[in-house]
């Protein structure tokens, strides 16, 4: 519940933010001139870009949460990060790249090591692939 809590502040304080953009960009309007007028559009831009990559991470974290829910842990996980990597990068290997399960195990291997974006990468490939399935 804490995380959830933390979310949603930061995107009331997103959403403040989006605020005062639009609050800008509708003073530059009002200015006029060619000036005006294009620093309205290049800040409307900015604000589009914000509201567009705030609600893609949202998206990125419930589905991510959804797969940690539903994920169930191999019998037996190493006990070292190393070890649980090269178990996790086999099991794609064995089982194909379509089970959703082995790219969540990787995901959870490369932040045990703490390789974000490798982790983001193979959460993002387990999406994908239970999507598909």
């Amino acid at each position: 519940m804490r995380h959830r809590i933390f979310v949603a502040g930061l995107v009331v304080i997103t959403a403040a933010y989006c605020w005062g953009l639009g609050w800008i960009a509708w003073g530059f309007s009002r200015a006029g001139g060619p000036v005006g007028w294009g620093l309205a559009i290049g800040v409307t831009i900015l604000l589009a870009l914000t509201v567009w990559v705030t609600w893609r991470e949202v998206l990125f974290g419930v589905a991510s949460g959804r797969l940690a829910r539903d994920y169930s842990a191999p019998a037996a996980p190493a006990d070292d990060a190393r070890a649980e990597f090269e178990a996790a990068r086999s099991a794609i290997q064995e089982d194909g790249r379509e089970d959703w399960q082995a790219w969540f195990r990787l995901a959870l291997a490369y932040d045990a090591l703490r390789d974000r974006r490798s982790a983001r990468s193979a959460t993002r490939r387990a999406i994908e692939a239970r999507s598909e399935s």
